[in-house]
């Protein structure tokens, strides 16, 4: 392959939204810019974490449709924050996959490159929003993930508290329950599916009660003791409802356009009286996924 350039902008994602561990997430307004650089000479391996799995998951997909570049260069631009649960690795991943299939001249639809997305990324709640935009509900079919995209509402925000330190999601993991009661499995489901109608049907008054979670985030809590004093802090200043987003650490709440910046002030002094550095931000949520801006 000759020496060729592609930059894609990729957004951050938030995913479970509460109760929808693994089957919920969506895009948000707050994005970064990746470039892809084929070169015909061989290149140092990328030192920072987004470049290092933007490049390595184009060169996955150059080397499965044939092509075998000698060196690969990718850059990353942007202060989306990489370990507090805002889907740092699935925006550098299909950052990569959009960037290598522009390189390739499109040859695969956005729906082919999903499994091959998925298979680096390990699950869908936050990769099938970073590549498609909204809010997404996701699943698999035996193997084969499906999703359905709910265009996110003008008029709901997300106010995110970003805390200095990281919670790798692997041990996050590991703390999670192996079996739940049948009423346990109750309560997240019926919250998760509230979690969607609500989005769609304006109902932020239920929120509060639509993104409790018994599932992970009481585990997790174990490794932020700060995070449910923190949800109360939101709440209380008037959030409709407020969770962590993905394995952590940052919490998210749902807000609407005028009151983001006061809950996410409530959030930052309840976190700064419990000894947690953290910074905020008020975004909305994207209907874009990854697109292509320069080639």
């Amino acid at each position: 392959m000759p020496d060729r350039s592609v930059t894609v902008r990729v957004p951050a994602t938030s995913a479970n939204l509460g109760p929808g561990f693994d089957s919920l997430g969506v895009a948000l307004d707050w994005t970064g810019l990746i470039t892809i650089r084929i070169s015909d000479d061989r290149q140092p391996s990328p030192d920072g974490p987004m470049e290092h799995m933007a490049a390595s998951a184009a060169l996955a997909l150059l080397e499965q449709a044939g092509e075998r570049p000698a060196g690969i260069v990718a850059t990353y631009e942007g202060d989306m924050p990489v370990g507090r649960g805002l889907g740092m690795s699935a925006a550098a991943r299909a950052g990569g996959l959009v960037a290598a299939n522009a390189l390739l001249g499109d040859r695969l639809t956005m729906e082919e490159l999903l499994a091959l997305a998925i298979r680096l990324e390990g699950h869908g709640d936050n990769i099938i929003p970073a590549l498609f935009g909204g809010v997404q509900v996701v699943m698999e079919d035996e193997g084969v993930p499906v999703h359905v995209k709910i265009v996110p509402p003008d008029d709901l925000r997300l106010a995110l508290l970003v805390p200095e330190f990281s919670m790798p999601t692997e041990e996050s993991r590991r703390l999670l329950p192996t079996s739940l009661t049948r009423n346990q499995a109750v309560h997240n489901i019926g919250r998760a599916a509230m979690v969607v109608a609500a989005i769609t049907q304006g109902r932020y008054d239920v929120l509060r009660t639509a993104v409790e979670d018994i599932l992970h985030q009481p585990a997790r809590g174990t490794l932020f003791p700060a995070m449910f004093p923190i949800f109360e802090a939101a709440r209380m200043a008037g959030a409709y409802g407020v969770y962590l987003s993905g394995g952590g650490s940052t919490i998210a709440a749902f807000v609407s356009p005028t009151n983001g910046e006061h809950v996410a002030g409530a959030m930052r002094e309840r976190a700064a009286a419990h000894g947690v550095d953290s910074v905020t931000r008020v975004v909305a949520m994207s209907n874009t996924g990854t697109e292509v801006v320069s080639r």
